[in-house]
């Protein structure tokens, strides 16, 4: 019996051995199993991270690398700041800025705009002028995006990118929620296309060549649809880019016209190739300095910061840093008006016409408090169009109207808001007219 009992005490230890050394290589394999798992997420999760989904991209498309801070600067850092890294469940906008020429001084010899030193790598002698406004324009969307890094900090910054897009090789720079594309092409090409749209443009680096207009337009539409395929949840854009209504837009770079022009035909054909509209906003640009400031203190400190830092960035190079007191007009004021994607940003104002000569007008009081009247000298027979719009480009008022036999009408004005306002003006054999009237109840 105790032989037995020895047996079956024994044969009953041996398989709790064996299960005990069984459960234990199950909880070996369990625990390696959720190691692996553990990795696996910390890598989906960075790799998430790093393919973040947005619910939105704006896309900013300028001619040179200190453009937006100067006239669209407010609106893209608002943009930038509607990512929240702390709280993942509000994805924000994704800001994607297009440089469309490399900003050089000179269009043939880069090499003699400046003397521009490397402060970082001693060894180079020389740095293009149009490689110092890319630093400078790096810093604004630095200080923009979260403040992360700058002068003393041990967190690199990322390095430049090379993309291929409509078979170009293309240098991208992507920052946070971020990403900036620098096209570099020569200004003196890229102004070839006003009257020669079939001629080619190359670039300051020799990395590629633009065929014609046309290719040019579709490089930045296949831009768009990159950064829309790959950065968001739906097909949810805006589009901002200098205003291409010369005459809303008065006296602008052709090269800020031609970016706009390009940016306008792109988000064209992509609302026509997949049947929707997007939110556009057009930008005036150096005509701002005429027009009454219209930011709050804060956004000018803001655009003020922008602007100065890309400015000191290049003074890091030993380089001009272009600040001059129309630096200060701009950065007080950002105007611009709101259309769509499928509208014509030229026929969508009807007082734009070429073929209309210039009105005489007075316009009193000013301030106004109840009515606004417009005198003129037309014909007392003449179509009026008036529209007026606040500081932002928002339609308050628009009519069209002919004049009374004393060439005078009225505007009743009691319920606009206290502020600035554009009078925008045309009627029969008459251009267009621009006028700043303020109203104070």
């Amino acid at each position: 019996m105790p032989g037995n009992t020895f047996r079956l005490f024994g044969n009953n230890s041996g398989s709790h051995l064996k299960q005990s050394l069984k459960l234990k290589q199950n909880k070996i394999k369990t625990r390696a199993f959720l190691f692996v798992v553990f990795i696996l997420l910390i890598a989906f999760r960075c790799d998430a991270q790093w393919r973040q989904l947005y619910d939105e991209v704006s896309f900013y498309v300028c001619a040179h690398q200190d453009d937006w801070q100067l006239f669209m600067g407010t609106n893209v850092y608002n943009d930038v700041l509607t990512y929240n890294e702390k709280n993942p469940g509000q994805n924000g906008k994704k800001v994607v800025i297009i440089y469309t020429t490399a900003g050089n001084l000179h269009d043939s010899d880069d090499a003699n705009s400046c003397n521009c030193m490397d402060p970082y790598d001693h060894y180079q002698n020389h740095i293009p002028y149009w490689k110092v406004r890319e630093h400078g324009s790096k810093n604004s969307i630095h200080l923009a995006a979260c403040r992360m890094g700058g002068w003393g900090a041990n967190i690199p910054y990322p390095n430049n990118q090379t993309v291929i897009i409509n078979g170009h090789s293309i240098t991208r720079y992507n920052f946070k929620n971020t990403a900036s594309y620098y096209l570099r092409i020569k200004e003196g090409n890229y102004g070839k296309w006003k009257t020669e749209p079939n001629s080619n443009a190359g670039t300051v680096d020799s990395s590629t060549t633009y065929t014609c207009w046309a290719d040019f337009v579709n490089t930045l539409y296949y831009i768009y649809k990159a950064e829309m395929d790959s950065s968001m949840i739906e097909q949810k854009a805006n589009f901002n880019y200098p205003d291409v209504n010369e005459d809303i837009n008065i006296g602008d770079h052709w090269d800020h016209l031609m970016a706009g022009r390009a940016a306008c035909e792109a988000s064209k054909l992509l609302s026509a190739n997949i049947s929707k509209c997007f939110t556009t906003n057009l930008f005036v640009d150096y005509n701002t300095q005429n027009l009454p400031p219209n930011l709050s203190p804060p956004d000018i400190q803001n655009e003020a910061a922008m602007t100065g830092v890309y400015c000191m960035a290049l003074l890091d190079y030993n380089a001009w840093p272009e600040w001059g007191s129309l630096y200060a007009e701009w950065d007080c004021r950002n105007y611009y008006r709101t259309i769509t994607s499928c509208e014509n940003p030229v026929q969508a104002n009807l007082l734009a016409q070429d073929s209309l000569i210039s009105l005489k007008i007075k316009v009193y009081p000013s301030p106004a408090n109840n009515n606004l009247f417009l005198q003129f000298n037309l014909p007392t027979k003449a179509l009026l169009k008036v529209r007026i719009t606040d500081t932002k480009g928002a339609t308050v008022f628009e009519e069209d109207t002919h004049l009374s036999t004393d060439n005078t009408i009225s505007i009743n004005t009691s319920s606009f808001s206290n502020g600035s306002y554009m009078l925008l003006l045309g009627a029969d054999g008459s251009k267009v007219s621009n006028t700043i009237f303020e109203v104070a109840h």
